[in-house]
């Protein structure tokens, strides 16, 4: 009886053994909640839907929705362009930015009628889901 005690405690000590190393050495990566404090300066198809922060020059248009130029000059539009935030923008013209928010992406089709102009493709944020703010060098 002796000899079958040792052996199964030294059968589950070994698994015991076996199960802390491998799961120790695991190399997958963790499912932990979206990194968004990395800061992308370019934009692509593979962060449509996620939360990403950019950096770039803010411009506020006089007609249109104001957007971010990031350094590849690619666009991103931060939303409609708000009444309550105009001098907020004003202030933003043409200064290095953060924008943080859900990332969207706008394809138009060609339009029915070849007369109107087709609104190109283009980045966005979600509505609601946008923070910007300066950037102080």
């Amino acid at each position: 009886m002796t000899g079958r005690l040792s052996k199964g405690l030294r059968t589950a000590t070994f698994l015991s053994i076996a199960i802390v190393f491998l799961a120790g050495g695991c190399k997958h990566p963790r499912s932990t909640p979206e990194d968004t404090t990395a800061v992308s300066h370019e934009v692509s198809q593979t962060f449509v839907g996620r939360q990403i922060t950019i950096r770039g020059k803010f411009s506020s248009l006089v007609k249109g929705d104001p957007y971010v130029v990031l350094d590849n000059q690619q666009e991103v539009y931060i939303g409609p362009r708000e009444s309550t935030l105009e001098d907020t923008y004003s202030g933003m013209d043409g200064k290095l930015v953060e924008a943080t928010g859900t990332l969207r992406f706008y394809h138009n089709p060609a339009p029915v009628d070849e007369t109107r102009q087709r609104e190109p493709d283009h980045f966005y944020f979600e509505a609601g889901t946008t923070q910007l703010r300066l950037v102080s060098r």
